[in-house]
């Protein structure tokens, strides 16, 4: 008898170690709490008399003719792959698995994550928003304690974008590039796989911010000369921008590639969702997931951001239609 229970006792002792290791219920938590938090400012944003609204056009520099149509181009590009994005990682396993996916939940918890974005103008207005673009002003005037301006334009069609191509989009080429090193090199260790996949996204952003700053999109008003590419010009360009949108991306390849590498498919923010019952654990795996873009988005771009753009040496004036109202 004795020996008939064992098996079934060291195996549900199993279960319940498991149980017990990981923080789910810590990130879901954490998940609540982002969704209360920016579920107000959006709100109060939005029932705003004075700031919710296109932001003021400043002049005299005016910004027309071509340079206005490049602009819609990429306003349209944006939300075509913003679409793209949801339907091959949310909509289409959604319908294929009849499940929320990982990448589905990722979408998700992208999308709420950006409503973080003006953190980024929180100190002071370091990234310059171009007016003309598609936008209803700001939100920051709800963040507690702010201190920059605002009154400024969040190119809504190609910001909240960003926020899906640069996250899951480019954590899904870095984990390829992970996938085909193990292949090609069988021994490869983690730490240099994913360096490698590292500096490629790295790359690919500075190519991608170039775009967006060459067309005046957007500017960096302010940034560290001794770190900065084409220093003093309009065209200034932090190199530490490209330094942790790379880092965010690889939030989410660690993520991707930890359920990956499971025996049973479970990334590591999910560990611990046994304690939950069954009806609740979906919920609980995307409440986990949406805390942890938040969390990532701040720890791995806002703070760092926010932190270098408290002394910078190289300061520019962006053109009138790139400054804030009042």
């Amino acid at each position: 008898m004795l020996t008939d229970s064992a098996p079934s006792r060291a195996g549900s002792d199993a279960t319940d170690a498991e149980a017990r290791r990981g923080a789910v219920s810590l990130w879901a938590l954490l998940g609540v709490g982002w969704i209360l938090f920016v579920g107000q400012a959006w709100t109060r944003w939005i029932l705003s008399d004075t700031q919710f609204g296109p932001a003021p056009i400043q002049g005299p520099d005016t910004f027309d003719g071509t340079a206005l149509v490049v602009l819609r181009v990429i306003e349209v590009v944006s939300l075509l792959i913003a679409g793209a994005t949801i339907w091959v990682f949310l909509v289409k396993p959604l319908v294929a698995q009849r499940r929320l996916t990982l990448d589905g939940m990722i979408v998700i918890g992208s999308l709420l994550a950006s409503g973080i974005d003006p953190l980024i103008n929180y100190f002071h207005y370091t990234f310059a928003w171009n007016a003309h673009a598609l936008n209803a002003g700001s939100w920051l005037a709800f963040f507690p304690l702010h201190q920059g301006p605002t009154r400024y334009a969040e190119g809504l069609a190609w910001f909240i974008p960003q926020y899906l191509y640069l996250g899951i989009g480019l954590a899904a080429i870095e984990c390829r590039i992970i996938l085909a090193l193990r292949r090609r090199y069988p021994g490869i260790a983690n730490i240099r796989s994913f360096s490698i996949a590292f500096v490629a996204i790295f790359g690919v952003d500075i190519l991608i911010e170039q775009v967006f700053i060459r067309t005046r999109v957007y500017a960096f008003p302010r940034t560290w000369e001794a770190f900065t590419l084409f220093a003093g010009t309009p065209y200034q360009f932090p190199v530490y921008e490209s330094v942790f949108v790379a880092i965010y991306a690889a939030g989410f390849t660690y993520l991707r590639m930890s359920a990956h590498d499971s025996a049973d498919g479970t990334p590591f923010l999910h560990r611990g969702i046994q304690r939950w019952p069954s009806r609740f654990r979906t919920p609980v795996k995307l409440l986990a997931v949406i805390g942890f873009c938040a969390v990532w988005a701040a720890l791995a771009y806002f703070i760092p951001w926010s932190w270098m753009s408290v002394n910078p040496d190289s300061t520019i004036t962006p053109p009138s239609y790139m400054l804030p109202g009042h």
